[in-house]
């Protein structure tokens, strides 16, 4: 790609003057206890964001889903073409209390706090990014398009509705996911099905008769073995097994045993072949007479470096390259709602929030608080650039 304009560094100004009044915000939300399902303080957090995004001249919108609280949606007309839509969620993984454990601080230049870098401060990186474009009189964008979910660590299950019906709606989508390094973009990640694996047995009386019995748990053990070694068959995908459970008296040959089973790949071919395996798995048997059901549960397809998500990372490369930074593009083998977007055909580029570590950990959890001054140029000058005509 030819070298053009960049625009990046036309904002560098505008991020250093907002970078007190960005950490009293983040601090607000990060003080808020918003894990997933905790409805109140999720409600709490999309009120605050409509008053900051209504000061913006945004026209806001709450769409409630039963039993997570309300989604943000926040549109602005402009006077050019493309739509860009601008993506986050509030929800944490953390519980009831996790503030009060952990407030919001500020240590040696790191944030920490609950959500901290998961994602709330890319929420507010976000609107600070539209805001600099708005106070710079950038207006030739069809449509700046924010949309704030509830859900995304649990799957973003009373969302995706939400989330799919804007998507059809606009032209670009960029996600605000945290990023390890100053450098680090993504630009696939893995999909993700899910199983519940049951095997019926025999039950017999373990002391008095144990040879009548067909043993669930054996038959069980005998199977995830069996999956561990598909791991060398299919190279880059997991087959991760959780929660067991059977039948629990200790004088009774089990007749039911149960495991779940997480299967991760970044192809659906993958997904599709690790099926099959396992349904193989699933109808032989080592233990006579006992029989298993293998239930499937599609999860989020596969987001994949198509060559409209190879042209996203090339230019956010130069926007990177006028602020001194090298942008690397990886693929993640965590989901997030990128792969919804990508599965309803937006090209989509995630990982564009502010770098730090130690998510999903309320001791390590932390956002480096330098990283806002570059990562809010760099967001910044991609969507100019993706509104303007192709040079």
């Amino acid at each position: 790609m030819s070298q053009t304009a960049t625009y990046a560094q036309s904002y560098l100004a505008s991020f250093q003057s907002y970078q007190q009044e960005y950490f009293q915000k983040l601090e607000t939300l990060v003080n808020i206890d918003s894990g997933t399902g905790q409805i109140e303080g999720v409600n709490r957090i999309m009120d605050i964001l409509q008053q900051w995004l209504t000061e913006y001249d945004f026209a806001v919108s709450l769409h409630g889903s039963a039993g997570y609280g309300n989604n943000l949606l926040a549109r602005r007309k402009g006077k050019g073409q493309r739509r860009i839509l601008i993506m986050g969620h509030v929800d944490t993984v953390y519980p009831a209390g996790a503030v009060q454990e952990q407030p919001f601080a500020m240590r040696d230049g790191i944030a920490v706090g609950p959500g901290v870098l998961d994602m709330k401060s890319g929420v507010v990186l976000g609107i600070y990014a539209v805001r600099a474009l708005i106070e710079a009189g950038f207006d030739q964008y069809g449509e700046l398009v924010l949309l704030f979910n509830n859900d995304e660590e649990v799957g973003s299950p009373g969302s995706i509705s939400l989330i799919r019906e804007v998507a059809r709606e606009v032209d670009y989508a960029l996600v605000l996911e945290p990023a390890g390094k100053q450098s680090s973009l993504t630009h696939s990640r893995k999909g993700t099905d899910k199983y519940i694996l049951e095997v019926k047995g025999i039950s017999a009386h373990s002391g008095v008769e144990p040879f009548k019995g067909r043993s669930a748990v054996v038959e069980l053990a005998h199977k995830i073995l069996a999956i561990q070694n598909l791991h060398s068959l299919f190279p880059g995908v997991t087959f991760n097994i959780t929660r067991l459970s059977s039948t629990e008296p200790l004088n009774v040959i089990p007749d039911m045993a149960r495991c779940y089973l997480s299967v991760r790949s970044f192809s659906r071919r993958g997904l599709d072949a690790a099926a099959a395996a396992l349904q193989t798995i699933a109808a032989s048997s080592s233990v006579p007479d006992t029989t298993t059901t293998l239930t499937r549960n599609t999860g989020r397809h596969p987001y994949e470096p198509t060559a409209a998500v190879q042209r996203l990372v090339e230019l956010a490369k130069l926007e990177g390259e006028a602020l001194g930074i090298e942008l690397k593009a990886e693929p993640k083998g965590g989901v997030s709602d990128a792969n919804i977007l990508m599965d309803a055909g937006i090209p989509t580029l995630d990982t564009l929030g502010p770098v730090g570590g130690g998510m999903h950990n309320l001791d390590r959890e932390h956002m480096q608080a330098n990283s806002f001054t570059v990562r809010g140029p760099l967001l910044a000058g991609l969507i100019q650039r993706l509104c303007l005509p192709e040079e």
